[in-house]
């Protein structure tokens, strides 16, 4: 069954999707990049406001490919109480020796980290075998360059279906996103991805930037559930 995640910006977008849950609470800073940090402070105070009521994640980041600063940004956003940490994967020539080297800190720390990789700056080499060898729970789709092209403009049906079967054959979760749109969720519902990433779909005039609206988050549930009824 294919869930929804949601990513909030602050504690008062937080606040407005309380009456409309995703089944994941994501936490960034979309001013700051694709995958932009909150501080870790505002990523506990959302964390604790949710208190169980669905699960959260949060990013750590645009960071450089340094298992170093990888591994001491994960550990920080970990003692934030999220579900899952995750990190961007952005093409680099020693991507996969990083992954390598982050494998004692992603098996160490208590939470569940995500790679993500871009369809727009994919990395050169099949990471997924390797992020499953060094302990990564999943790997989820994204796109890096924010300037309104969506997922199903880099990867087609065949592209996708064979990214999630990969994932699912390292029994991994797997998670697409990249300016999701509301009609998207009937072509993606029926490659049973394990969730589905909003941002933009979510937004004040689609713009990532801007502020969060209820009716938008409602509106993306309903058709999830619809979907699901469907099938």
């Amino acid at each position: 069954m294919t869930k929804w995640l949601a990513s909030v910006q602050s504690l008062a977008e937080a606040q407005i999707l309380l009456p409309t849950l995703p089944d994941i609470l994501d936490m960034k800073n979309p001013s700051k990049g694709a995958l932009g940090a909150l501080n870790v402070e505002t990523v506990t105070e959302i964390v604790e406001l949710i208190d169980g009521r669905c699960q959260t994640s949060a990013t750590i980041g645009d960071l450089p490919m340094q298992a170093e600063v990888i591994s001491s940004a994960m550990i920080d956003m970990a003692s934030s109480g999220v579900d899952y940490v995750k990190i961007g994967l952005f093409p680099d020539v020693d991507l996969i020796n990083c992954i390598i080297a982050l494998e004692s800190t992603v098996k160490l720390l208590k939470v569940p980290v995500i790679a993500v990789i871009f369809a727009d700056k994919p990395p050169q080499e099949d990471v997924i075998s390797v992020l499953n060898e060094s302990g990564f729970q999943g790997v989820m789709v994204d796109t890096a360059i924010k300037n309104g092209q969506h997922l199903l403009d880099h990867y087609d049906d065949d592209a996708l279906s064979s990214f999630v079967s990969a994932v699912h054959q390292q029994k991994m979760m797997c998670g697409l996103a990249g300016a999701l749109r509301i009609e998207d969720i009937e072509l993606l519902q029926p490659l049973e991805a394990d969730y589905l990433g909003f941002r933009s779909a979510l937004c004040n005039q689609h713009k990532r930037t801007s502020t969060l609206q209820l009716d938008l988050a409602q509106h993306v549930q309903q058709e999830i559930k619809g979907c699901l009824l469907i099938r």
